[in-house]
């Protein structure tokens, strides 16, 4: 396997970023979130492919998407031991949901798709 983890952060492909990761738990019914804790992470990012937002299933309009590729987890929502919503990441005064995760790790990476959720 061809680790890719270098090009990752080589600096003259990678931008740094904010990730938002927000934890909680059920209580009385109402899901309650912790406030969010703030991630910087460096990595490559992305405008997602036509072809993947042709893959998308039709009820799923997206409006914007980018694909953030990094050697730090990321997380789409999850409940198990460590129960939270999706990542939200903070990249050029947009907001981005996180939606789907790849984890390349034998190729040394996570790659992440996320639609925009603010700006234009």
């Amino acid at each position: 396997m061809i680790n890719v983890s270098e090009v990752i952060t080589d600096p003259d492909f990678a931008q740094a970023f904010t990730v938002y990761r927000s934890s909680g738990d059920w209580v009385s019914g109402r899901w309650t979130e912790s406030t969010p804790e703030q991630i910087t992470m460096t990595g490559v990012i992305s405008v997602m492919s036509e072809k993947e937002l042709q893959a998308m299933p039709e009820g799923d309009k997206i409006k914007g998407a980018m694909v953030f590729h990094s050697l730090q987890e990321l997380f789409v929502t999850r409940n198990g031991t460590e129960k939270g919503t999706s990542d939200k990441i903070l990249w050029r005064g947009d907001y981005y949901r996180l939606f789907n995760i790849a984890p390349y790790v034998d190729y040394g990476y996570y790659r992440a798709a996320g639609e925009r959720i603010t700006g234009n």
